[in-house]
């Protein structure tokens, strides 16, 4: 395994090394002395783009390449299109060779001939059209927009100057900015608006190998109309030979991924039944094995509720940390107070406080969770928490990782385990997707299809990822108790007498229900049943108590803590998210 581990750094550190070297042997070929485009809105919603790009080239070569986007990936996963349609290209004034093709979602233009080599000044120009590039930004606006990258960020050489030109159909340019630098750069360049429909774009300094310059102009929504673009049609080249071959490389791949798994992704468990022992005795789990499950009236070896949760899944999320905020409270260490609606359409906000208590007795991954709530105050609100505890959580998922392994429940950090083999299969991924593109390019069906299956397997890998961490023995007996205590949650009532004779086990379980999703139903249940819990001293509510509307309300808290602690921010063109390398356009370049 040590091995594997070395293998996998010295190709990632191949993988990033290389563009480095690459663009640095670019760099002393060739150089972009000025890039400079001058783009056309239309009325019709299509764009107008001429670029004229100046190069030094050092040595002799043929001319130079130019990659453009027409595929974007979404923040959901899917994919938004665009047309790009080239209209000319000239070099010094005249007509010059070129050839077009489509690669991966980037159509790729290679200027020049192949018997003719060149050296010295040239000067480019790439007339094309692009449909679909228009947008609303994120979320709505008032405005439309127009968010171009210039030159792209793949230009493997430096581009001493770019500038930009946007001249609108008509009057209506409300808003402008810029961006330069690396992919993801907020680092902002020259801009100024010449007129009501004209503006200028220009960067403050020279541009390194794979830097790009990015411009975003926001105009009177509804100006010209937002065309959008089909997805293209599916590969249609298909032939049984080639199938057969992909599905053969595929099948053994999938046998290769399933003996991993059956060798060290199977949880272990003990050789004689319902033994409760760290060391004791063990096995891999028999395929198929059906282990008898029977209610159990209390948490197994007193294990939290977050514990319990990622027992289950193998995964620390967020329904684990909201249910160990309801335990903690329950517990005595925080009070939780629902804030109703402002107006209508507003929404349930909820205060949190901290409680003077000595917190020895609690787990770290508890102290730490109450220690970033209570960081800056005493009480906070639940919304304050949006989009700034993401790092938090983060690091408190960690630790319960970190408290489930020094409990000997896994063999290793979970985490560890499906990031491994994640990293594994990406890479099989990548390999397969870049065979795959190189022999498509090349019209070599055969190879095409077997690097096809090998990206496939990739997939898989990634996929089968989510189940390689292992239980131990330990560990999969407590499982197996876990599903006992969740059996005797979810029929409470053939269980009434054990609530009957403990009132206050509704606030013991109630955050073992949110783990397990029962939380209305066993609020529920408890009415049904004729239980009265007491009324909860650490939470309160708008409505008066009874045990259903306060399932309901500790699932309406769940939802809302849930959400409140996983969201990142996210915004548009001119706003906090507006970056070089952003928007349409795009691509980048180089020289043959």
């Amino acid at each position: 395994m040590n091995n594997i581990k070395k293998l996998l750094l010295l190709i990632l550190l191949f993988m990033f090394l290389r563009p480095f070297a690459v663009a640095s042997a670019a760099e002393n070929d060739y150089t972009i002395e000025s890039f400079t485009s001058t783009i056309t809105l239309r009325q019709d919603g299509i764009v107008n783009v001429q670029e004229n790009i100046a190069v030094h080239f050092a040595i002799d070569k043929h001319g130079i390449y130019r990659d453009i986007p027409f595929a974007y990936e979404n923040d959901d996963g899917s994919k938004t299109y665009t047309e790009i349609s080239v209209l000319g290209i000239l070099r010094d004034g005249n007509k010059e060779q070129y050839d077009s093709y489509k690669n991966e979602g980037t159509l790729r233009v290679k200027i020049g001939d192949p018997n003719i080599t060149i050296r010295g000044d040239h000067s480019y120009t790439i007339t094309y059209t692009a449909k679909g590039v228009l947008r609303p930004p994120a979320g709505g606006s008032t405005h439309d927009e127009l968010y171009w990258n210039v030159t792209g960020n793949n230009w493997d050489t430096l581009i001493k100057r770019a500038t930009a030109t946007v001249t609108l159909p008509s009057n209506g340019i409300t808003q402008i900015t810029c961006y330069q630098g690396s992919s993801g750069s907020r680092e902002q360049c020259k801009n100024s608006k010449e007129n009501e429909k004209t503006a200028t774009f220009t960067t403050t300094r020279e541009l390194p190998p794979y830097e790009g310059f990015t411009i975003v102009v926001g105009y009177t929504k509804g100006m010209v109309p937002i065309l959008t673009v089909a997805p293209p049609e599916p590969f249609p080249y298909l032939k049984p030979k080639y199938v057969l071959e992909f599905l053969g490389i595929f099948l053994i791949g999938l046998s290769v991924i399933f003996f991993i798994w059956y060798k060290y992704g199977r949880d272990s468990w003990f050789t004689v039944p319902h033994v409760i022992d760290p060391h004791g005795k063990a096995e891999p789990l028999p395929l198929g094995a059906r282990e008898q499950v029977v209610a159990e009236y209390t948490s197994p070896e007193r294990l939290r509720p977050a514990e319990i949760g990622i027992l289950i899944d193998e995964r620390a999320d967020t329904l684990d940390v909201t249910a160990t905020i309801i335990d903690l409270a329950a517990r005595g260490y925080l009070t939780i107070t629902e804030i109703p609606k402002t107006w209508i359409f507003g929404e349930v906000d909820y205060e949190l406080k901290k409680k003077e208590k000595d917190t020895k007795d609690l787990l770290v991954y508890e102290k730490l969770l109450l220690d970033r709530l209570f960081s800056s105050d005493t009480k906070i609100q639940l919304s304050e928490l949006k989009r700034t505890f993401y790092d938090d959580l983060a690091e408190v998922k960690k630790q319960m990782y970190k408290d489930l392994e020094n409990k000997q429940l896994f063999a290793e950090n979970p985490e560890t385990v499906r990031t491994k083999y994640l990293i594994l299969g990406i890479l099989l991924s990548i390999v397969g997707v870049f065979f795959f593109i190189n022999r498509l390019t090349a019209e070599s069906w055969h190879l095409m299809f077997l690097s096809l299956g090998i990206a496939v397997s990739g997939v898989f890998l990634l996929v089968f990822s989510r189940m390689m961490p292992r239980r131990t023995a330990y560990g999969r007996e407590l499982l197996r108790r876990a599903r006992g205590y969740r059996l005797f949650i979810d029929k409470a009532e053939k269980y009434q007498q054990q609530f009957f004779e403990k009132k206050n086990l509704f606030h013991e379980i109630l955050p073992y229900a949110i783990i397990f999703g029962l939380t209305e139903k066993f609020a529920k249940t408890m009415q049904d049943l004729g239980v009265t819990p007491t009324r909860p001293y650490w939470y309160t509510g708008t409505a008066p108590f009874n045990a259903a509307t306060f399932g309901q309300n500790v699932n309406q808290f769940s939802n809302s803590f849930s959400s409140a602690i996983a969201s990142t921010p996210k915004s548009s063109g001119f706003s906090g998210g507006g970056a070089s390398s952003g928007g349409f356009g795009g691509g980048g370049g180089g020289s043959w």
